[in-house]
């Protein structure tokens, strides 16, 4: 299967928010090895943030330039003959927002918060990277459809209208374009834009410990070479998210969502699906410094044509805060999902992260295991010649510091390793391919400097 990673390192600093509490839920549509997702950050989001430029009342824009360079091991994803690569990367972002992130975080919706956030709060942010990749292999550095660089994307706008009401209507729109470089099993980039979009009516009254959410979420997944193999894919899930806080710090919940994933082309080698799930869960503090998540749950996916699932989803977080700006947490997930190698993928994931602020300098390592049974690649890509079933053990870890000298100029380290082992084995036409396995790590320093 070809791995659809992005050969870009998160800049962490916005998942740093020490007193945002981990999230055993992850999206239904995740599309990378990592629980966390950091390939969402296609070009990474900024840990600075200068007094920005005032555009009008109210609305200020914060620019953000950065510069980075490092070594990529495994520039084609490669089992053996690997190809070590030097890489240049160019930063840009650029944000609005009617008040600060921390205005819009989910305390600052909270129906018990007494501030005043008016009738419309939004934040938008863009994001461009651009990576020059210099190799003594043409095949690396080449400004063609083998090329390894290239320029990611990142966009995403998100809001509330009527945030002190007790009804409010959320938003969260989020655009990607990931990079990845053509390997022994793509001949040519496999680059790809996914765009997702949720939409929230929030009930919040403020004299009720009942509350919740209806929500929709959409997804379109297209690869922007029509030659692909894999099936560009619509995504489209209704919800209803109820729940009843029976302490101050305890709150229990149910999630009913259905939807349907339909491809987009290719269709006559994948079928859609429509995934039912239900989920209930409780989230509570065992200690002041102490938080628990769990929840459990069934899953369906009906598919149309090939192997389906029906089994049960299972999430558990515990995460301790042992010190007021330091956080460990430990976690487990049993989940399923549609998959772009296959009908879809199973997953046991035992992650963890460790999170330090000693000013001005920040850390975060976050590993996780994962072991993924593919099921129905042939019905996903019935152009190779292999087993309907594939079995993964796959390590991930991301780790980094951040130096921050002033709040508008930072210090960037970046460290990723992955490795993902396999014993599938495949012919596609006349090529045989002997192990789909690798091994990779990245290594990235740079600056970051916010006006």
């Amino acid at each position: 299967m070809t791995r659809l990673f992005s050969g870009l390192t998160i800049g962490f600093g916005v998942v740093l928010t020490l007193a945002t509490e981990a999230s055993a839920d992850p999206s239904p549509n995740d599309i990378s090895i990592s629980t966390f997702n950091p390939e969402d950050a296609v070009a990474p989001a900024s840990s600075v943030e200068g007094p920005g430029i005032q555009i009008g009342e109210g609305t200020v824009l914060h620019p953000v330039f950065g510069i980075e360079t490092g070594y990529i091991s495994n520039v084609f994803y490669q089992d053996k003959n690997t190809q070590p690569a030097g890489v240049l990367r160019l930063i840009a972002q650029i944000g609005a927002a009617s008040l600060g992130s921390a205005r819009l975080s989910p305390s600052a919706m909270d129906p018990d918060t007494q501030t005043n956030l008016g009738e419309f709060e939004y934040r938008a942010n863009l994001r461009l990277s651009y990576d020059l990749i210099f190799a003594g292999n043409n095949d690396a550095t080449a400004r063609d459809a083998n090329n390894s660089g290239g320029l990611g994307v990142g966009a995403s706008l998100k809001g509330i209208v009527h945030p002190m009401g007790t009804f409010a209507f959320g938003f969260d729109e989020d655009f990607q374009r990931l990079i990845r470089a053509a390997n022994y099993e793509t001949d040519a980039n496999t680059n790809r834009d996914i765009n997702n979009i949720q939409l929230n009516l929030l009930y919040q009254p403020r004299d009720s410990a009942i509350n919740g959410y209806l929500y929709y979420r959409n997804m379109i997944d297209v690869f922007e070479r029509s030659q692909n193999s894999f099936v560009d894919r619509w995504s489209n899930i209704v919800g209803l998210h109820p729940q009843w806080r029976f302490a101050p710090e305890s709150q229990v919940y149910l999630d009913l969502s259905w939807g349907a994933v339909t491809p987009l082309s290719n269709s006559n080698t994948k079928g859609a699906s429509y995934p039912l799930t239900l989920r209930a869960g409780i989230a509570t503090l065992l200690t002041l410094k102490t938080t628990l998540n769990i929840d459990a749950g069934y899953s369906n996916g009906f598919y149309s044509a090939g192997p389906s699932f029906s089994a049960p989803v299972v999430g558990a977080s515990v995460g301790y805060r042992y010190s007021p700006l330091g956080r460990a947490a430990l976690g487990y997930m049993l989940q399923y999902a549609d998959s772009i190698n296959s009908n879809y993928y199973r997953d046991h994931i035992i992650y963890g992260t460790l999170q330090q602020l000693v000013n001005p300098l920040v850390f975060m390592i976050q590993p996780e295991l994962h072991f993924r049974e593919y099921s129905g690649v042939n019905s996903a890509l019935p152009t190779l010649m292999g087993p309907d079933t594939r079995d993964d053990v796959i390590i991930s870890v991301i780790a980094g510091f951040h130096y921050n000298f002033r709040n508008w100029f930072a210090a960037t380290l970046d460290y990723r390793f992955t490795s993902v082992q396999t014993d599938y084995r495949y012919t596609a036409g006349t090529t045989v391919i002997d192990d789909p396995s690798y091994v990779r790590h990245e290594i990235l320093a740079g600056v970051r400097v916010a006006m």
